[in-house]
């Protein structure tokens, strides 16, 4: 019994060493601004060393970001194991929707909005982060569908639904919880299958 528990443990320390440094992250940028933080000094207030930082974290910004790599990946992960008969909008829709409870829980929501917010240059990474990720979706898109990932389709397709979800997002209040993010996320997908009709 203890070998089949070890897999479930090892997966919640690893998500609780992650939120630890993203409390400590967003907590010291707060504090003194993102740009006077080291790793080192997030290590610290976490607990843990600077090399485990960057088992989770390619970048210092990235441990200030609700989404990253490790998310954009696990989307990808979901995308390919959805049935080859779902078109590809409800395929990517699904393979969304699996992705964002986990990123939807975060309790640090107000903080980090508001660190954002104060802060352009973090605006600039994020947008970047966001645009890596469309990238990569944009190139599954294109494997899934046997054309390159220079055509159009797969570029508008990638490009919509990470519209949609900064859409849904902006209307999200974090304090109505990660289901209230999900009907937001369906809701502008809907439109999307709709054709974006006037509502």
């Amino acid at each position: 019994m203890v070998g089949v528990d070890e897999p479930g443990l090892r997966e919640r320390k690893k998500a609780d060493t992650r939120a630890a440094l993203r409390r400590a992250a967003i907590g010291l940028s707060l504090e003194r601004g993102p740009e006077a933080v080291t790793v080192s000094e997030i290590c610290a207030a976490a607990g843990v060393s600077p090399r485990t930082f960057f088992n989770y974290f390619a970048v210092k910004e990235e441990a200030l970001f609700g989404w990253d790599r490790r998310l954009t990946r696990q989307m990808i992960r979901h995308l390919a194991a959805r049935p080859r008969r779902e078109s590809p909008l409800t395929a990517v829709r699904h393979a969304l929707l699996e992705t964002l409870p986990e990123f939807g829980t975060d309790a640090d929501w107000p903080e980090r909005t508001r660190l954002i917010t104060a802060h352009p240059a973090l605006q600039a990474r994020l947008a970047h982060v966001i645009r890596s990720s469309e990238e990569e979706l944009t190139q599954a898109v294109a494997e899934r569908l046997g054309v390159p990932p220079t055509t159009v389709y797969p570029q508008v397709l990638a490009g919509s639904a990470m519209t949609a979800m900064r859409s849904a997002f902006v209307a999200w209040t974090p304090e109505d919880g990660a289901d209230a993010l999900l009907t937001l996320v369906g809701e502008a997908f809907d439109h999307l299958a709709d054709g974006l009709k006037s509502p």
